[in-house]
């Protein structure tokens, strides 16, 4: 099951991140200048995972929208050359944000596109002291913007 990043964007780009929800995309703007100094590209909507197998008799035009569908996405994937920095953008995150990261994280790992580190970064927009002491258990990068 094969990671798709996707296109390839500047850290520069000032666009509206294909799939990204209008909540996801406030913590963005808040969040980007502190990462995108030092990155070498951004990928939004990275997809992880995902059903191969497809309804018997779908065309190929279905079969390749079925597998999209059933994907993981990851919300921003940000390369620095000597690693990754997987992203997931949650308002008032809670434990399932943590769940997704370590889901992804393993859907990650059965298919890397290389062997650079990866690290698992929760950026939300409210303090949370249970979710934040998980988080350092879990070696998780937490955020508050």
């Amino acid at each position: 099951m094969p990671t798709i990043l996707g296109a390839k964007y500047l850290p520069t780009w000032e666009g509206l991140p294909p799939h990204m929800s209008p909540e996801d995309y406030d913590i963005w703007k808040r969040y980007k200048p502190q990462v995108v100094k030092d990155a070498l590209a951004v990928y939004y909507d990275v997809g992880l995972g995902g059903q191969i197998t497809v309804p018997p008799g779908t065309t190929p035009e279905m079969a390749r929208m079925w597998f999209r569908n059933t994907q993981k996405r990851i919300d921003v994937l940000l390369d620095y050359g000597i690693g990754w920095v997987i992203v997931e953008l949650r308002v008032d995150a809670s434990s399932s944000a943590i769940g997704r990261l370590l889901f992804y994280r393993d859907l990650w790992q059965q298919d890397p596109p290389d062997k650079r580190p990866i690290i698992l970064r929760l950026v939300t927009n409210r303090e949370d002291r249970e979710i934040r002491g998980l988080t350092q258990k879990l070696d998780i990068d937490y955020i508050v913007v």
